[in-house]
């Protein structure tokens, strides 16, 4: 068309060269080029989506959870998450009556920052309203001390309760390998076979014997889906006691070899998650944030404990997770403690392997409404 020509000529004018036209070409040929190869690319994944309920009302006096809201909360969560009608529907999506459903809590806060037992209560009676019988949901954490001085019951007719046995918990044949973290300590199913006195060997810090890590048999042989129920904890030794840690620090034998930032296990926590016996058994997270302990962490400590009335679900435990780096770093901000992000390394080893997405960028925060939906 003559209107082109025109605006090409001016620009050639001045050059009084044709290697600058055909120059001018290339360029443009690149440009063009270049263009089509980036409409080619795929599209980046959809953003992960983290659902929060929050009523004023879900904690009362003396800081005990509300049956009843909290219960409103749980619902409201799942039918979103799920995109389903009613609380059966929605759990349906995720189990089916046939499942051994575990329940996997965070106890080591106790009753200051602990899981509060009317979260999964309210988990409870969705999953039993789905159709999976209460004998067949496990409710369970590494021991029976804390999820007793938590709150939870052995009586409770809605689940099972169990800790783990630290001799005969553990399953021989279930082992991820950590070569890099050698060290056999006490906590190793292992330790106790060998000869001499437990005491001597953490004093003389052991020897180099075993990298063998041995998952929880409840994880391994008893249930088929999981429902990871962290709570919102910080951790001197993992940054966040979260989805991840929940999952695999507090399921392992010899958690303190991972358990520990500053050593290798800190960036490896993400690849044990990716453990077909955890990633493909987790069916969401359904993080308790009713109370937030921002230090101190994971072991109760009430001075660094703040309210917060909130319950987060997701199916993404590293967007998840991430969220709740961000929330406790606005907390210690403010506090003046220095942030936990440097020993949260393996959140964005976990994004890398492919478990969800870290960057707030990628992930939505959806507050819903608290009704009842009974």
């Amino acid at each position: 068309m003559e209107c082109a020509r025109r605006d090409v000529r001016p620009w050639l004018r001045g050059h009084g060269s044709r290697k600058w036209a055909i120059a001018w070409m290339f360029c443009a040929g690149i440009v063009s080029g270049t263009a089509v190869a980036q409409s080619n690319l795929p599209p980046p994944p959809p953003k992960s989506k983290v659902y929060y309920a929050i009523d004023g009302s879900a904690l009362s006096e003396g800081n005990r959870a509300n049956p009843r809201t909290v219960q409103r909360m749980v619902d409201s969560l799942i039918c979103n998450l799920a995109q389903k009608p009613t609380v059966a529907q929605a759990w349906a999506k995720y189990v089916t009556p046939s499942d051994v459903v575990g329940i996997k809590v965070s106890a080591s806060g106790q009753a200051t920052s602990g899981t509060h037992p009317e979260v999964v209560d309210a988990i409870a009676r969705g999953l039993i309203e789905s159709g999976v019988p209460a004998r067949n949901i496990i409710v369970w954490d590494r021991n029976i001390e804390d999820l007793l001085a938590a709150g939870f019951r052995k009586d409770n007719p809605l689940y099972i309760l169990q800790g783990i046995d630290p001799q005969n918990g553990y399953d021989q044949d279930a082992q991820v390998s950590a070569p890099v973290l050698g060290k056999l300590i006490w906590g190793d199913s292992q330790f106790g076979k060998r000869e001499g006195s437990r005491i001597s060997d953490r004093l003389s810090n052991g020897d180099q014997l075993s990298s063998r890590s041995f998952f929880a048999k409840v994880l391994s042989k008893s249930v088929t889906k999981v429902i990871n129920v962290p709570s919102m904890t910080d951790s001197f030794m993992t940054g966040i006691n979260g989805g991840v840690v929940n999952m695999t620090v507090f399921n392992l034998d010899n958690w303190r070899r991972f358990g520990q930032a500053s050593m290798d296990g800190g960036s490896y926590l993400s690849e044990v998650y990716a453990d077909e016996l955890v990633k493909d058994k987790v069916a969401l997270t359904m993080m308790d944030a009713l109370v937030i302990q921002y230090a101190g962490g994971p072991m109760p400590n009430p001075n660094f404990a703040v309210n917060n009335f909130t319950i987060f679900a997701s199916t993404d435990v590293i967007a998840i997770d991430a969220t709740a780096v961000r929330l406790i770093d606005e907390l210690r901000k403010g506090s003046k403690l220095p942030s936990i992000k440097p020993a949260c390394a393996w959140i964005e080893s976990g994004a890398q392997l492919g478990l969800g997405q870290f960057s707030e960028t990628r992930t939505e925060l959806l507050r819903v409404g608290v009704e009842a939906l009974r």
